[in-house]
């Protein structure tokens, strides 16, 4: 059953890990059912690449693109935005729920909600685009995954929540990309609504709009509710 919450929970609020990551880099962090977890984006226009494992069964995932099809299926999202983030198939349980996120809401305008339910940028991916050798999300979330002892191969899905990512794909079917509508001190804070390890890529391009064209750091907090 997920958690009851409403507007007022992200305004009594106590401060449990405050953690800036650097820019380039990945991180795991812990986050337990009831807590708040925030993603501030306190240096400006900058993507992360964000997945979600159930804390005590590794084996169990977030899922982006199928999170984005029953989104859409129940009127709250879909490709560009999600309220209700769920765990791959066969668990599909209801893993988070996005409460705040000015700019998934429109506050930034925008012909999109601002984020992006796709795969991240890896090695072939960048091979591709004439850049070999350059640092990828695959290689940060690699890092992250060895935090908590695990391959990146055993565990999870090359599509994940591309929180700020303003892309979509075009009418070609072609992906297309300008700068995140995001600016200096917007968030977006997820309810965890199981026991959570966020494992994050502080995106590392700097050769496309996805990072405005300069990586930075990322601010990230675990809140416990009021």
């Amino acid at each position: 059953m997920a958690i009851q919450h409403t507007d007022q929970d992200v305004t009594e609020e106590k401060i449990l890990q405050d953690i800036v990551v650097p820019r380039c880099s990945g991180k795991t962090i812990r986050v337990e059912r009831g807590q708040v977890f925030r993603v501030i984006a306190h240096e400006g226009k900058q993507v992360v690449d964000l997945t979600f494992l159930n804390a005590d069964n590794y084996k169990e995932h977030f899922a982006a693109e199928h999170s984005a099809v029953l989104n859409s299926l129940q009127g709250i999202g879909g490709y560009y935005r999600l309220t209700n983030l769920y765990s791959k198939p066969p668990f599909e349980n209801h893993m988070a729920t996005v409460i705040d996120d000015p700019v998934g809401r429109g506050d930034r305008g925008g012909a999109r909600a601002g984020h992006f339910m796709m795969c991240h940028c890896s090695k072939r991916l960048l091979e591709n685009l004439g850049l070999p050798g350059t640092r990828t999300c695959s290689d940060n979330f690699a890092d992250a995954f060895r935090e908590i002892g695990v391959r990146q191969e055993d565990t999870y899905d090359e599509t994940i929540f591309n929180v700020w990512m303003n892309s979509w794909i075009g009418d070609d079917g072609a992906m297309c990309s300008e700068p995140p509508l995001v600016e200096t001190g917007d968030q977006i804070d997820f309810l965890a609504e199981m026991n959570l390890m966020a494992v994050i890529s502080v995106c590392p391009d700097e050769t496309s709009p996805c990072n405005d064209f300069k990586a930075k750091s990322l601010r990230f907090q675990v809140l416990a509710r009021g």
